[in-house]
């Protein structure tokens, strides 16, 4: 009998040896990097149509010169001795697109700075941050000014990082416990301080989320204006919107938020403290049908004046509406992204279906129906709406999302020239860029795409990228379609479940999320 013991504890032996080896070889196991293309002194791209972003006039057979990583000049005749030759003819020229509501992970430049770049996203707004603390999952404000620093250089393939943020401001649940939780703004204290603390890490804007109360929000935009610093993100639940853009917050993000905030039971729905908990079957009906058109009316006005900036990121609600439609969840784009986090998104659908209830699924689709239709109202109204995806949160594809908010802007009423505007020359002016990006001008950054038919007759010409040039480096079909492969086939890859697994076990961020 003990012989038998000893040869199970042997073999148990032998399979978590076998075991630990595994997962330590699948954490350390290399992903495929897509390698920058050459940056060119001197550059001529000949023959293109030049989509003009900010009249919508097309210059047919016009030439770009580019010189170290600039434009120089758009015009016909461009002399083209002694540079490389980009022969555009029969494509459209137009400047590189924004994602302006996206968060990326420490693992971005093998499994997402490629899809951005294929589909023509040269530059996002990061939406997420840390604390000041290194995280092994989430990437922080060192990794992104790093990666624009090595896309300036030629180094890499990615997206610009043109501003960095916080770790979203939610009122202390967020913060990890090695970090002082007052920082979270639970207090007009703890929130002044945060902002000092993010000021001197160089941080750009502070994202507010939705459990920050009234008082720290008020002391946060306050400090902010005081330290040359802005707020943009979610609306605090205990925020009306009127009183956020009076206090200076410069973008609100995701389509709920006229859907909320012109209820006219909207003030006793705070009261409660957890709005998703009360945003019941029932209540998203009155949303809708007891809509305060007049006031949004005013709302709307008073962000176009004050220069307050929507994202909607549709495709979020988009995600409530069709959480168990068999066409949405299974969508071919799902080879680009790792099973675990395929598994996670399923599983948020899933969630999403449960917690809907009876007549739940129509009333999510009215709500994500009902957000596209504000969209157009508030861009009709003057507010600049911005494009944005979220990804990768669930079904908001890294890059080739933003074909599907360019789809929910033209639906919300925005004509082709004003979708591609809200993602090149609006968040270029947001970002105190005009003039250097969202356009093909002398003194702008030489971020070019060339499409295959006309984005002014139809939008989703953006899909038909032929060739990317960012930062005066030139990625042909053939080479954005490498790109695609080497992200397939990173995501397909057995070591991402321990890469996932052992980022995560060492994120403080995501081990207080799981705590919580």
């Amino acid at each position: 009998m003990k012989n038998i013991v000893r040869i199970v504890a042997k073999a148990v032996g032998v399979v978590l040896v076998f075991v630990v080896v595994l997962f330590a070889v699948g954490v350390l196991w290399p992903l495929d990097r897509p390698q920058p293309g050459m940056q060119h002194d001197r550059l001529v791209i000949t023959g293109a149509v030049v989509v003009d972003t900010e009249t919508g006039r097309l210059h047919e057979g016009h030439s770009v010169l580019i010189e170290d990583g600039i434009i120089k000049a758009v015009a016909d005749g461009i002399e083209t001795d002694g540079a490389v030759v980009l022969d555009a003819r029969g494509l459209y020229a137009i400047p590189g697109m924004f994602d302006m509501h996206a968060h990326t992970l420490k693992m971005a430049p093998e499994l997402m700075h490629p899809l951005f770049v294929a589909s023509g996203v040269t530059a996002i707004r990061d939406m997420g941050g840390c604390i000041g603390i290194e995280d092994a999952w989430v990437a922080c404000a060192d990794d992104k000014r790093a990666w624009n620093d090595a896309v300036l250089r030629g180094r890499m393939v990615a997206p610009r990082y043109d501003q960095v943020t916080s770790l979203a401001i939610n009122g202390g649940s967020e913060i990890p416990d090695s970090v002082d939780k007052a920082l979270g703004g639970e207090t007009a204290d703890g929130a002044r301080a945060r902002v000092s603390y993010d000021k001197a890490r160089q941080i750009d804007f502070l994202k507010t989320y939705t459990q920050l109360p009234r008082a720290g929000f008020f002391a946060l935009a306050e400090e902010a204006r005081a330290q040359d610093m802005y707020l943009a993100g979610h609306l605090p639940f205990g925020v009306a919107a009127s009183e956020a853009v009076d206090a200076g917050q410069r973008s609100f993000e995701h389509a709920l938020l006229f859907v909320w905030d012109c209820y006219p039971g909207m003030a006793e729905l705070r009261e409660k403290g957890d709005l998703f908990a009360a945003f019941t079957n029932d209540v998203r009906a009155k949303m809708i049908s007891d809509h305060d058109a007049s006031h949004c009316d005013h709302l709307f006005a008073k962000m176009a004046a004050a220069g307050t900036a929507f994202v909607p990121t549709h495709t979020t609600r988009k995600l409530d509406a069709f959480a168990l439609d068999p066409i949405f969840r299974n969508d071919g784009r799902l080879k680009y992204i790792p099973g675990p986090l395929r598994m996670l998104w399923l599983d948020d659908a899933d969630g999403m279906a449960a917690r809907a209830g009876a007549g739940g699924e129509e009333s999510y689709r009215a709500v994500y129906e009902f957000g596209i239709e504000l969209t157009g109202r508030a861009h009709r109204a003057g507010v600049d709406v911005m494009l944005g995806t979220d990804a990768p949160d669930s079904f908001a594809f890294p890059g080739a999302g933003i074909h599907d908010e360019f789809a929910h802007l033209t639906q919300a009423g925005l004509t082709p020239l004003e979708a591609l505007q809200a993602a090149t020359t609006v968040p270029a002016r947001f970002l105190g860029l005009a003039g250097q990006a969202g356009v093909i001008k002398p003194g702008a950054r030489a971020d070019i795409i060339l499409l295959r038919d006309n984005p002014l007759e139809d939008i989703q010409a953006v899909r038909q990228v032929d060739s990317v040039v960012l930062a005066g480096a030139i990625y042909d079909r053939s080479d954005l379609d490498a790109m695609l492969r080497a992200v397939e086939a990173n995501a397909g890859s057995w070591s991402m479940w321990p890469k996932f697994a052992w980022q995560v076990a060492r994120s403080p961020i995501m081990l207080k999320q799981f705590a919580d």
